[in-house]
């Protein structure tokens, strides 16, 4: 595995990122942001895009909260001050709660970026859309869903662990299908493609972003149509000249038509060494050819920094990735894509595991679409090697969950095959399972960076 060790996916400087608790479910635009449509309720006060909720205080709650769907939790020391507290002396009966029993709802902290430090840039060639605070309010509190193939902003009052189709609420046990997402398994640094022709490429052993998208989208096409998972097919090549740089030296063995470079051709399905291997077409297509409105260069992976060719790439980055998904989850859509589903939480999130938790049931358990996540190797079970455990960032597929096991853990997908990692716990077409605490671990120390959902 040539994943090293300790660094970040993708070398693009981000811009710096605000944490942003956002909760505002009665909170609308006057206008309905790009790429959503407004819900039932109506408009009310406009969101700025400074503005922040905060959950700590009690004081924002009225008006955020919707009795028996979304209910912060008090902190230990507000929970104490208030019980600490003598009650004032008055005739006046008690006030009836305005919180009627029900399920809860604990708002998840999303991210929005802000503007960029003196010093630091966005890559100019692929800038990554931002997204308006009131869409991502509708994201924090579950609003943002996936319902008989069309993502709708649920009305407010609605209770987001309820599946809209069926009325049934989420459940403590999800996995999905994985009959076919098993067997998406990155193309091998070294071989030969489906027309046979040899080629050895360091930059394949990188793409483990490209190869948990594409395991996330394959479940979008079977509910809404697109993207073509299954059927993506043709020469990829490594984008180095549209990425602003040269082709490096030494560098990638690739076939040739004359003196044209024609990359390495992949479908949606290969035998190639006797295994079943799915979507590498697809893989390649992000990684490689994907293009957003906007962006002058295509591929989700970075193979250019500062004009300079990287090799191997630097791969996708949390960013990269949630750009990815909504790109095609939007259909390509040139206004839209920025907000079409997906959203942010970095591993520095103080409520990490409540929040990821409640991501995947919301899209595992009840939009039937997986979490990507920005993991360190080190706490995954299939790279277990004793003292040799390595510590890498490396892209995984969140695809199931159950609350109710001892301990309660989460399934998930991981698109290196056994080619690049040859640990025991590996093996092609595995599915893996992990402790939820372990998960938490893994996307919050060292490598880890936070999941997207």
């Amino acid at each position: 595995m040539f994943r090293r060790p300790g660094r970040v996916l993708g070398l693009r400087k981000a811009p710096t990122v605000v944490v942003v608790a956002i909760a505002a479910l009665a909170l609308l635009a006057a206008e309905s942001p790009v790429g959503y449509a407004a819900p039932a309720s109506g408009p009310s006060a406009p969101v700025s895009q400074g503005s922040a909720f905060d959950l700590a205080s009690p004081a924002t709650w009225d008006g955020i909260a919707v009795p028996g769907t979304l209910v912060p939790d008090p902190t230990p020391s507000q929970a104490a001050a208030a019980t600490s507290q003598p009650a004032a002396a008055t005739s006046q009966p008690a006030a009836a709660t305005s919180q009627p029993a029900g399920p809860t709802f604990r708002p998840i902290r999303v991210l929005t970026p802000a503007t960029a430090p003196k010093g630091e840039t966005v890559d100019p060639s692929g800038p990554l859309p931002v997204q308006p605070n009131d869409w991502l309010a509708f994201k924090a509190a579950g609003r943002i869903a996936l319902v008989d193939g069309k993502i709708t902003v649920l009305a407010a009052g609605s209770d987001p662990l309820v599946d809209q189709s069926t009325g049934m609420g989420v459940p403590d046990k999800k996995t999905l299908d994985v009959s076919w997402t098993r067997w998406v398994i990155e193309v091998p640094g070294i071989g030969r493609d489906e027309k046979g022709t040899y080629y050895r490429n360091m930059n394949y052993w990188e793409l483990c972003g490209a190869g948990a998208m594409t395991v996330g989208l394959w479940y979008w096409q079977q509910l809404t149509g697109h993207p073509d998972v299954t059927g993506t097919a043709g020469y990829f090549l490594d984008p180095y000249v549209a990425q602003g740089t040269w082709w490096p030296i030494p560098g990638p063995k690739v076939a040739l038509s004359g003196r044209t470079r024609l990359g390495t051709y992949w479908s949606g399905s290969d035998k190639i060494g006797g295994t079943p291997a799915h979507g590498r077409g697809f893989e390649m297509y992000l990684a490689m050819a994907a293009k957003p409105a906007t962006w002058r260069s295509p591929g989700f992976a970075v193979f250019a920094t500062d004009g300079k060719p990287l090799y191997p790439t630097g791969g996708t980055d949390r960013s990269n990735i949630q750009a990815g998904l909504n790109w095609e989850v939007s259909g390509h859509d040139p206004k839209t894509w920025g907000t079409a589903y997906y959203a942010s939480v970095l591993g520095s999130d103080p409520s990490l595991s409540h929040d990821l938790n409640a991501a995947v049931m919301l899209d595992v358990g009840r939009d039937g679409v997986p979490v990507v996540a920005a993991a360190n190797t080190y706490y995954l079970p299939n790279w277990q090697n004793r003292a040799a455990t390595p510590s890498m960032d490396h892209s995984i597929t969140i695809v199931g969950y159950d609350n109710k096991a001892n301990p309660p853990t989460y399934t998930y997908l991981d698109t290196c095959g056994h080619s690049c990692n040859q640990r025991p716990g590996n093996h092609d077409g595995a599915v893996h399972v992990i402790a939820q605490s372990l998960m938490v671990l893994a996307l919050r120390y060292r490598s880890g960076s936070g999941f997207v959902w």
